[in-house]
């Protein structure tokens, strides 16, 4: 049993749901529990493990098991990519069917586990599942469960605002649009087929070790073509300059303008780069929310077109959403960084209000 975070799931499930099932379903069980590892061993010698997924030490003593059923508990606080990685344990060899388990408070429908569940596609690759028949999803409210909860309790969810009503006491995912970063993004009007033509190249780039990113495209006839991109995991400009002259794109760059300080190996990103043979104008990025606007402003008047094959790109633009100000990278960690890069190339070209200096040089 994973939750985010230890002392969540101890409250929650240690100190009370498992007891009380075992106590109530199960009065003629008896079991054993390590109040040190906080495991359950049963009978027959099965154990139930808890664990959460902040805690680096008991991380690594579940990732050195195999399982054969995992319950991701409050799925809707964890990332899709701390998720993926769980999985990999349900590798227990016997004859039992390998199952995972999740529950949640419905989240907003850019959460990966409406796309799962309830779209039947992979949430990364933004594709139909190969084998939808095997996610399956249910609702279970509050209101199906009178007999164990208090009438005030269904009062007070009853007399919440509209959105916290749907969530907590319906089921339902909130909608879509609900804190849409990038609103303006339509699938179907900005995902056309494009291809590299001649003229220049024009290479976004986010500087992340886990992902690092970059889009590549064309500024044709006051439109944005972006027709490839590179998402590498666990990486650094290095690799990220070699994949790039592996797919034979050269060109100008436009980065993180952080990329000018930060450094890989004694050398900056910058440094790297043009050693590399990329040209690198003077860049600086804007404040985010202005970033995202310009982005907006593009897709409203159908300047930007993406090729199918920039799934992470596409993705970005419609997972992508607002949280407490800022653009949600809890969520899903591997969110925003493509978004960010491409948007850095719009802002650059084509910013809101193009700046100069005292040469009449557009800065970008």
């Amino acid at each position: 049993m994973l939750r985010q975070t230890f002392n969540s799931i101890k409250t929650s499930i240690w100190l009370d749901t498992l007891i009380k099932v075992l106590a109530i379903a199960f009065p003629q069980l008896s079991y054993s529990l390590n109040k040190t590892d906080y495991y359950v061993t049963l009978p027959n010698g099965s154990e139930i493990w808890i664990a959460g997924l902040d805690d680096d030490k008991r991380v690594e003593k579940i990732l050195g098991k195999e399982f054969s059923t995992i319950f991701f508990n409050e799925c809707s606080q964890l990332s899709y990519s701390s998720v993926q990685v769980a999985l990999t344990r349900l590798a227990e060899k016997n004859s039992l069917k390998k199952k995972a388990y999740f529950d949640e408070n419905p989240p907003s429908k850019k959460h990966w586990s409406y796309w799962l569940f309830v779209k039947k596609q992979d949430p990364v690759e933004n594709e139909p599942l190969e084998d939808p028949e095997e996610y399956a999803s249910m609702i279970i409210n509050p209101k199906d469960n009178l007999a164990n909860i208090d009438e005030d309790y269904i009062k007070m969810l009853s007399k919440m605002p509209e959105k916290e009503r749907q969530r907590f006491l319906d089921g339902l995912f909130t909608d879509e649009d609900d804190g849409a970063a990038y609103y303006a993004f339509d699938r179907e009007r900005h995902v056309k087929p494009c291809k590299r033509t001649v003229g220049t190249i024009f290479i976004s780039m986010d500087f992340n070790v886990n992902p690092m990113t970059a889009s590549i495209g064309q500024f044709i006839n006051e439109t944005f073509y972006i027709f490839d991109e590179v998402f590498l995991e666990n990486s650094d400009t290095y690799k990220m300059v070699a994949e790039l002259k592996r797919r034979n794109y050269y060109g100008t760059v436009i980065p993180d303008s952080t990329g000018k300080n930060r450094k890989t190996s004694g050398r900056s990103d910058f440094q790297i780069l043009e050693e590399a043979g990329y040209t690198i104008p003077y860049v600086r990025n804007p404040f985010v929310v202005d970033r995202v606007n310009n982005a907006n402003r593009l897709f409203t008047a159908d300047r930007i077109i993406i090729d199918p094959k920039c799934k992470k790109l596409i993705g970005d633009f419609e997972k992508v959403s607002w949280k407490d100000n800022k653009l949600d990278q809890k969520t899903d960690t591997m969110l925003t960084h493509c978004s960010d890069n491409a948007g850095y190339m719009f802002w650059h070209i084509e910013p809101i209000e193009k700046q100069y200096n005292s040469k009449g040089i557009i800065l970008g």
